[in-house]
């Protein structure tokens, strides 16, 4: 009788444990699609520096948009092609930024492994404490599917003004590109991609 009421015990137990444990099985629900993975908290310039380039290669809109600082954000495009482009680059803010890069992504589906961005001859200048202007010549690597646009390959010389935010993590202020060599620089595919 005493090794019945024992049993029975430990099956009231067993059974508490699991009614408890519910909330372990419940189903969770998965991950969109470019969610931030991947993400690092860009406490150093350089932290944020891979955060973008990760954004690029994977084509990661939401990354790619918390590299850039939603307010006072200004694109500079190349002097060459602005002056045929009256009124494209002008004001050019962090909206115009983020739909250029996602029609960018939509004409890249699916997204090839090759996509990359490579930065050489960096150079860096403390403006003050929270703020800094970085200089590097680019190599952009994008495989699109536009049959329009025949270009994956783009180069030149970009200029981040980057600052802290209110979260004390870095973004990218400022942004300005210089065509430097006869292959196509980024001002040029923006200015594909951007459709108002």
């Amino acid at each position: 009788m005493v090794l019945l009421k024992h049993r029975f015990f430990i099956l009231c137990i067993c059974l508490l444990i699991l009614a408890g444990m519910t909330s372990c099985f419940n189903e969770r629900s998965p991950k969109k699609p470019g969610d931030n993975t991947d993400w690092l908290t860009p406490t150093e310039p350089s932290i944020l520096i891979e955060n973008l380039q990760k954004a690029i290669s994977t084509l990661n809109l939401n990354n790619y948009r918390r590299c850039i600082a939603s307010e006072n954000f200004r694109f500079k495009a190349d002097p060459t092609l602005t002056a045929n482009n009256l009124g494209l680059f002008n004001a050019w803010t962090w909206d115009n930024e983020t739909q250029y890069f996602n029609n960018l992504t939509q004409a890249s589906k699916p997204i090839n492994a090759n996509n990359s961005l490579q930065l050489i001859n960096t150079r860096i200048i403390n403006i003050s404490s929270d703020s800094l202007e970085l200089t590097a010549d680019y190599n952009l690597s994008i495989y699109h599917q536009d049959t329009s646009f025949q270009s994956v390959t783009f180069a030149g010389l970009l200029s981040f003004q980057m600052k802290r935010n209110r979260q004390n993590e870095w973004q990218i202020a400022g942004w300005q590109d210089n065509k430097t060599k006869s292959t196509p620089c980024w001002t040029e595919l923006r200015q594909h991609f951007f459709a108002p």
